[in-house]
């Protein structure tokens, strides 16, 4: 099925790695042209790159810090004068410390807000003017289940989080008539390698407790997100906008969580 993207210029954040890398490969396969916006790991992002190359496929990095106005700003220059526009704006990049509040510091806050929740808001407003003038352009935000439920020990992401839901619907009502539309997709706990021990001393039961509390009974795939990614940057999706798509299993932010999700010996890995 053709999804209108061939020849359209992708910008992902944090697209190297993890569901950011699976967006990536899955707007390449859907022809068009990837460009990954990064903060520090040259080697993962030069390497994504490399490999789409040898398969026929076309992508691009910058390397740039996200909470930078001006650094954005000139870097989305850079970006419209070379590919001659962007179509579609992923922000994808996000941090997830673990921390109580009460030992939250204000540098710590302030980066998960950054990256979160400011680096969406600088490149929404430095590519939506070649948008609106082209009249077409996709906006799609990454959000996570948690911030619903309210997650312990992330209340910097949840707020984070929860300002990126905000700022997708009134941004979404801003454009709309301009033909551009802005969506998030919100996924819930997903099979990734970011989820480590280093994250989750037990992290076999932890993902068993997930798994018996998702309707579908199984983690998700990150696969399964970049799909969702592309039916609201597609043609399929041409009347549909300011919505969050949950990418989730069955599981549902009306749905309380257990108040055991973080046991007291796991926060023997929390700040």
């Amino acid at each position: 099925m053709e999804l209108g993207l061939r020849g359209k210029v992708a910008v992902i954040t944090g697209g190297s790695k993890n569901i950011g890398r699976h967006i990536t490969e899955a707007f390449v396969s859907a022809g068009a042209h990837a460009i990954i916006l990064y903060r520090s790991d040259d080697d993962a992002t030069r390497a994504i790159c490399r490999d789409i190359v040898s398969k026929g496929g076309s992508a691009d990095a910058y390397r740039v810090d996200l909470a930078d106005a001006a650094a954005v700003q000139a870097t989305a220059r850079e970006i419209i004068d070379k590919s001659g526009g962007v179509d579609v704006l992923i922000n994808n990049a996000a941090i997830r410390p673990n921390s109580r509040i009460s030992a939250i510091t204000v540098d710590e806050w302030d980066a998960v807000f950054s990256t979160n929740l400011r680096s969406a808001f600088l490149l929404s407003q430095a590519f939506l003017p070649a948008m609106i003038d082209k009249g077409w352009g996709r906006i799609v935000n990454i959000g996570g289940l948690d911030a619903y439920w309210g997650k312990p020990c992330r209340a910097h992401n949840v707020s984070a989080k929860m300002g990126l839901v905000g700022l997708t619907r009134a941004l979404a009502n801003e454009v709309a008539r301009f033909g551009v539309t802005v969506n998030m997709v919100v996924p819930g706990t997903t099979d990734t390698y970011r989820h480590s021990p280093d994250w989750y001393p037990e992290l076999d039961r932890f993902y068993e407790e997930r798994k018996d509390r998702i309707p579908m009974g199984r983690l998700g795939m990150a696969h399964e997100v970049s799909r969702a990614c592309l039916f609201l940057a597609s043609d399929l999706a041409s009347y549909t906008t300011a919505q969050e798509l949950f990418v989730s299993g069955g599981a549902y932010p009306m749905v309380r969580q257990p108040a055991d999700e973080y046991p007291a010996n796991e926060f023997r890995t929390l700040k």
